[in-house]
């Protein structure tokens, strides 16, 4: 396919400022309308996407815009129960490619939906889990791949402060044990912290604004290829944002903190660490619009030439697929649950 630039269109215009400004910063694409329900947020949005006020057509129906602009790729940045029209819409209206925000959205059954459209489309699609495309997490991978530490067995995932909320931002903590896991969940057995008991197994996050409305929670899952890994997640703890993975011949550990940390090998099999320099360097950027540069240039590449995507929509629905079997061990009392989940 040609390489001529592409007209991209964003569906919500909060989280959607940082996909405009991405889109607007890059030569692949040609940033050719927003749309909202709420005409009161496009002057808050100019300012946070960092584009001239008015400079973007406006729209407040997104099936008008998709019409009118015919859009090869469209971002959906909805508020997370709302991504499942959009995207199911756009991929029928034709579009190229599709960038979700994360999760993909909040039932199994809706992306079971999605996942089904796009393919059936042969849409490209790319959801928002942002660790994935950061040079820490993309070197890492690389390096475990490449057999650094011998094969992968266990990665410890933790997340702390109030916003530790097993949807809102669990998704990312979740699905980034699936990216350096690479292989499909089986099973998964979860406890959430205090004060969440009776939680049920319905996600009654609203939105995902209020921390008090998403539990914080410990989950082991194991994966097809031996795999496991263990989230730690709880708001009464420090803020931090990491993952140790742990092989026969050594351990890395990647944190939010300052994007590098730190890696210790072994000159045999479970043998004593040595710690050694960090393989790899930072690559997490202050602005969040900066982060989603190469997730939308990728994109490019994938309907250009047919490149995979860094963030799946199979992985999402993997990783939905695991927080809800979160939900459901945990009203069992921790219970060792299968997946996938049955449908009803």
């Amino acid at each position: 396919m040609a390489e001529q630039k592409l007209r991209a269109a964003v569906i919500g215009c909060g989280l959607g400022a940082n996909h405009a400004y991405a889109y607007a910063n890059v030569p692949e694409y040609e940033l050719v309308g927003v749309c909202d329900i709420n005409p009161a947020v496009f002057p808050r949005f100019y300012e946070r996407s960092r584009l001239a006020p008015g400079s973007v057509r406006e729209y407040l129906d997104y099936h008008d815009m998709l019409a009118k602009e015919r859009p090869d790729v469209v971002s959906v940045a909805t508020p997370d129960d709302y991504h499942t029209n959009p995207v199911i819409d756009a991929s029928n209206a034709g579009v190229k490619g599709i960038f979700c925000e994360k999760p993909i959205c909040i039932n199994l059954k809706d992306a079971d939906r999605m996942l089904a459209t796009v393919t059936k489309n042969g849409t490209k699609m790319s959801v928002d889990h942002t660790r994935s495309w950061r040079n820490p997490y993309q070197s890492v991978r690389k390096l475990v791949r490449q057999g650094e530490i011998g094969p992968i067995t266990r990665i410890v995932a933790h997340m702390g402060g109030h916003r530790s909320m097993l949807f809102r931002n669990g998704t990312h903590l979740v699905d980034a044990v699936c990216f350096f896991a690479e292989a499909e969940p089986v099973w998964v057995m979860a406890v959430h912290e205090q004060g969440f008991e009776n939680y049920g197994t319905e996600y009654k996050g609203e939105g995902g604004k209020d921390p008090a409305l998403d539990p914080g929670s410990t989950i082991i899952i194991e994966f097809a290829n031996g795999v496991r890994g263990v989230v730690n997640s709880a708001k009464n703890t420090p803020a931090i944002f990491e993952f140790d993975l742990q092989g026969p011949m050594g351990r890395f550990l990647v944190s939010d903190k300052d994007g590098t940390g730190r890696a210790w090998k072994t000159d045999k099999p479970e043998g004593s660490l040595t710690e050694v320099p960090a393989p790899w360097s930072s690559g997490v950027q202050e602005f969040l619009g900066d982060n989603l540069i190469p997730a939308v240039q990728e994109m490019a590449q994938m309907i250009w030439h047919n490149a995979p995507s860094s963030s799946p929509p199979e992985r999402a629905h993997n990783t939905l697929e695991i927080l809800y079997g979160a939900l459901v061990s945990h009203s069992q009392g921790g219970t060792k649950v299968q997946l996938p989940l049955p449908r009803e």
